[in-house]
């Protein structure tokens, strides 16, 4: 008995302290303000000037403590030198994941430009789409903040056995065009042609080398 009431005792004597300070600490703490955003625009700017430079640091940031992504250093010299120029080739091996990254690159470009428009072609239309749906999707399960910044809405971010349109909240679009005919009078900021060598090289000249045209 003596135990209890020593208990109940502890318990009314417990001092609520209100204090105005700690009212304000905790819901700087809960809320995310749109005075804080707005306060802290130029650290954002800061930050996403050092991102274009260095891509592969921005998902090194935003993957997660808990994250088992790991770049190679070659991915993070692809990356960087691909971000840094307008024109990139590259000639690689098998097992290489060049498109694995050139997929990264190009999402990458859609988060860190908002309103850009990036491409990526093949030898076939089929082919690109094939490829482009399945490191999509693998991107988004082994960097869960890149699925965040997709549109998911119904009629957005479109996959198909020959299409893929994916849009982002930032009014970027990543989608996948032919090189044919009927792809004349698109026009993108960016692109990416895979396996170059199957892609005809009159067509790419005539349809796809047109669209590549970048916002000055």
């Amino acid at each position: 008995m003596a135990a209890k009431k020593k208990s109940e005792l502890k318990k009314k004597s417990i001092i609520k302290v209100k204090s105005d300070f700690l009212e304000k600490k905790k819901e700087k703490e809960l809320y995310l303000t749109e005075e804080r955003v707005k306060a802290n625009i130029p650290e954002f700017t800061k930050l996403v000037s050092f991102w274009r430079e260095y891509p592969d640091m921005f998902i090194d940031m935003i993957k997660g403590e808990d994250s088992k992504f790991e770049f190679f250093f070659y991915q993070r010299v692809f990356l960087r030198a691909a971000m840094r120029h307008r024109y990139f080739f590259g000639t690689f091996t098998r097992a290489f994941s060049k498109s694995f990254l050139a997929v990264l690159l190009n999402m990458i470009k859609c988060i860190l430009y908002p309103g850009i428009k990036v491409f990526i072609t093949s030898g076939g239309k089929e082919q690109a789409a094939g490829i482009a749906q399945e490191k999509v999707l693998e991107l988004c399960d082994l960097i869960p903040p890149l699925k965040k910044e997709i549109d998911w809405r119904p009629g957005k971010t479109l996959f198909g056995k020959d299409y893929v349109e994916v849009l982002f909240k930032n009014g970027s679009r990543f989608d996948v065009v032919a090189a044919k005919e009927s792809s004349r009078g698109g026009r993108r900021h960016s692109g990416l042609i895979d396996e170059v060598i199957l892609v005809d090289g009159e067509k790419f000249s005539q349809v796809i080398l047109p669209k590549h045209i970048w916002a000055a």
